[in-house]
């Protein structure tokens, strides 16, 4: 890999952690939900499609952020799909997801800012 494509790999994973912190609380509020309106239905699919369709390699965040990020987004977002129902393994994942996602988020706020 490339100097390049590396940045490249870097800035797309940032984009992909930044987004989900935004789309997966906002999934999991939806899926919980009993009534959905159109538009939340139309919402969820659209996250679905997302996920879905992201086929990425967990391995990918360790070795490009030294993170595992990756892994945790797809348990928490497959937990959510399976409705599993909220468990205290689901709520750990679901929380370190979280934790993690805000700490790499601060962190290129503050790499951006110098």
């Amino acid at each position: 890999m490339t100097f390049s494509e590396r940045v490249s790999a870097v800035q797309l994973m940032q984009r992909f952690v930044r987004m989900s912190r935004v789309l997966i609380p906002l999934f999991s509020n939806l899926v919980n939900k009993n009534n959905l309106s159109s538009s939340e239905q139309q919402k969820l699919d659209r996250i679905k499609t997302v996920y879905d369709n992201f086929h990425a390699n967990p391995e990918a965040s360790k070795h490009l952020i030294n993170s595992d990020i990756l892994r945790l987004i797809q348990k928490v977002y497959y937990t959510l799909v399976s409705r599993k129902g909220e468990t205290p393994e689901s709520f750990h994942e679901y929380d370190e997801f979280i934790r993690e996602s805000d700490r790499l988020i601060s962190n290129w706020d503050r790499q951006l800012m110098n």
